[in-house]
């Protein structure tokens, strides 16, 4: 599975990079991209997955099959999608929620 990890600022991002490497999959491709690249390297990596700290609606035109969308405001959330179905949002998401994600994902 191709997983796109686009968070800012850049130790979060090469922390869930780190941690998807380590905890994931051992065939899982792990990609870290700058968030204002997310489009292009969406367009270039076809993840299944992007892990990011905001959605780009040109990356929705890609098609990418599943989000993991984190929100910094008076508490840390995620929004969670896949294949368009209806979203949910996790409060306070722990690595295990990431990884839960993950294997959600791979379904």
């Amino acid at each position: 599975m191709r997983i796109l990890v686009a968070v800012a600022p850049t130790m979060y991002r090469e922390a869930f990079a780190h941690i998807l490497r380590r905890e994931g999959h051992p065939n899982d491709e792990v990609h870290l991209a700058y968030p204002d690249d997310l489009d292009r390297e969406a367009a270039s990596f076809h993840p299944h997955l992007i892990v990011s700290s905001n959605e780009a609606s040109e990356v929705r035109m890609v098609s990418v099959p599943s989000w993991f969308v984190i929100r910094y405001y008076d508490i840390l959330s995620a929004s969670v999608s896949h294949d368009l179905q209806a979203t949910r949002l996790i409060q306070d998401p722990t690595t295990e929620d990431l990884l839960g994600v993950v294997e959600e994902a791979r379904y």
